[in-house]
């Protein structure tokens, strides 16, 4: 369904992204991520970076991560991983820690 989201309108990516995340196919996650155009949407570059600092965290690909923070950082300076997680629309709770400890692995606060 997540392919069929981004076929339909290709710039939606963070279906795809989450729905092979959530597979545990990391790596065809970060290669959606990757694909996320940097003149996009403001919203669209935030989500590139966020979720490549969780992708490349999750697999222990430190440096790349926190590359990714520092790319975050300058977008949203202010972000928090503390607000963030209150905001992060999963429902379930264990997901949002897991991804906030990702997001601290990759040196964001």
């Amino acid at each position: 369904m997540a392919e069929k989201a981004e076929e339909i309108n290709p710039q939606i990516f963070w279906p795809s992204i989450l729905a092979y995340r959530w597979t545990g196919r990391l790596e065809e996650s970060i290669a959606i991520a990757q694909r996320i155009p940097i003149a996009n949407s403001f919203y669209s570059v935030y989500i590139r970076h966020l979720y490549l600092a969780i992708l490349y965290s999750e697999l222990g690909r430190f440096e790349e991560a926190r590359t990714e923070a520092s790319k975050l950082l300058k977008l949203a300076p202010g972000f928090s991983v503390d607000v963030w997680g209150e905001r992060v629309p999963y429902k379930n709770p264990s997901q949002a820690e897991r991804d906030m400890a990702a997001l601290r692995k990759a040196g964001l606060k």
